[in-house]
């Protein structure tokens, strides 16, 4: 039996289905150009979890629950990893979870930020009770499983620096040509196949790629550090928030190369109950003289005029120029003097 259902998200859709899988298990399936992480709330007695991440190689499936799958409500969610180029794709809904970026199990599903967590929006997915239920998702060009991986190897070798026309699930010459011109620049066995080991390959290439460019904010603090974001997007002035970093690591805040002369952050330390820490020099805050728009919960704002008149709070940020580079590093250590 299959059922239907469209996911609002970067314009991808996502069908779920019942599937005769041998093992009892609740399964994530991925028909999309893009090697996705996959996460999943549910409830189990009596209270709410949410649990990730599972990857998902573009062709294959990868179980996120195991044993029976009971009739009930469930909540989906998957995103692109940071090794493709351009912005995160989304596979999302309109019920919010909490969740963090490194794997996760998270009881409870309000109140994330006041308690430290990330959140996403999660997709409601009423299943039936039975040995095994699987989520799918795909995009509009309904790619078949080996479609997905050729298509999915096409974007690896394009965010690889190699030159392809089209992402289009064929395998034809000018794929077969790019696919053994990788491997023999990672010198491996030039064979020319499709598989999951050149997925894996591609994937480690281009995530030391996205390491070499970007906007790296990084907590040099005890204390959870939340970000956000002015830039530049078309003809518009932007703000976006929130980047959770924890003590001791960074966040990739922007991936790609820098190609714009600067962007703008503004960053708080924040304390056990949420509140704005406090450190031997005062308040954790680390602002600016340019103004934009933001709120306390997960936003992008166009536009930095009339923040208050538009329903928004109003905060100074740091300007940072890139001067060219197509990376750049800001430490959060002590909040600068205003």
């Amino acid at each position: 039996m299959l059922r239907y259902l469209q996911i609002a998200a970067a314009a991808l859709t996502a069908w779920l289905m019942t599937g005769s899988a041998a093992h009892a298990d609740y399964r994530f399936c991925n028909k999309t150009s893009y090697v996705l992480d996959g996460a999943i709330a549910f409830e189990t007695e009596g209270a709410v979890k949410s649990r990730g991440w599972v990857r998902i190689l573009p062709g294959e499936c990868s179980p996120v629950l195991q044993g029976d799958v009971a009739e009930q409500d469930y909540f989906v969610f998957a995103r692109s990893i940071d090794a493709h180029a351009g912005r995160v794709k989304y596979f999302s809904g309109n019920t919010q979870f909490c969740t963090l970026e490194d794997d996760f199990e998270i009881e409870g599903g309000g109140q994330c930020a006041l308690r430290g967590y990330d959140s996403a929006d999660f997709l409601r997915v009423r299943t039936k009770a039975g040995k095994d239920w699987s989520t799918t998702f795909a995009e509009a060009s309904e790619y078949s499983e080996d479609q997905a991986r050729i298509a999915a190897v096409q974007r690896l070798l394009k965010d690889n620096g190699f030159a392809l026309n089209r992402i289009d699930g064929i395998a034809a010459r000018n794929t077969l040509r790019a696919v053994e011109a990788f491997q023999r620049s990672a010198n491996v066995a030039v064979t020319g196949r499709i598989d999951a080991n050149l997925l894996e390959q591609l994937v480690e290439r281009a995530t030391e790629e996205q390491k070499a460019a970007g906007l790296d904010l990084c907590n040099r603090t005890d204390t959870l550090v939340w970000a956000a974001l002015g830039y530049r997007n078309g003809e518009d002035e932007v703000s976006s928030g929130w980047v959770r970093i924890e003590p001791g690591n960074c966040r990739k805040a922007i991936k790609g190369k820098l190609d714009q002369e600067a962007y703008y952050v503004y960053a708080e330390g924040v304390d056990d109950a949420g509140a704005i820490a406090r450190g031997t020099e005062g308040a954790m805050i680390w602002s600016g003289g340019d103004s934009f728009c933001i709120k306390t919960t997960r936003f992008e704002i166009k536009g930095r005029q009339r923040c208050a008149a538009r329903g928004f709070d109003e905060r100074g940020f740091m300007k940072i120029e890139t001067d060219g580079k197509p990376l750049r590093r800001l430490d959060f250590d002590r909040p600068p003097a205003l």
